[in-house]
């Protein structure tokens, strides 16, 4: 398998758009999470006034997880690409 610049840069740009779209998927999930209720239970009547879509909370951490491992992923691409033009420069050099 041959590498040239051209390749190296080309995973340096999807691990930037990557790293785009792990934040985006973050921040949204971060919105969701941000705007679910809180309540505690009224310790009269054990009941509580408000009910938190559990379904809209489990789907957020999970994108908050996606999120996550795609930026993860998308800096390793980023690392590899930077050590591979570092070595084709040297090797130019």
């Amino acid at each position: 398998m041959v590498i040239n610049s051209a390749s190296a840069s080309n995973l340096w740009a999807s691990g930037v758009m990557g790293i785009q779209t792990g934040t985006s998927l973050l921040d949204s999930s971060a919105q969701t999470i941000a705007r679910q209720s809180v309540t505690a239970p009224d310790p009269m009547s054990g009941s509580s006034s408000s009910i938190t879509p559990v379904g809209d909370l489990n789907g957020a951490l999970v994108q908050q997880n996606q999120g996550l491992y795609q930026v993860k992923a998308s800096v390793k691409g980023i690392e590899i690409a930077n050590k591979t033009l570092d070595s084709l420069f040297k090797a130019v050099a």
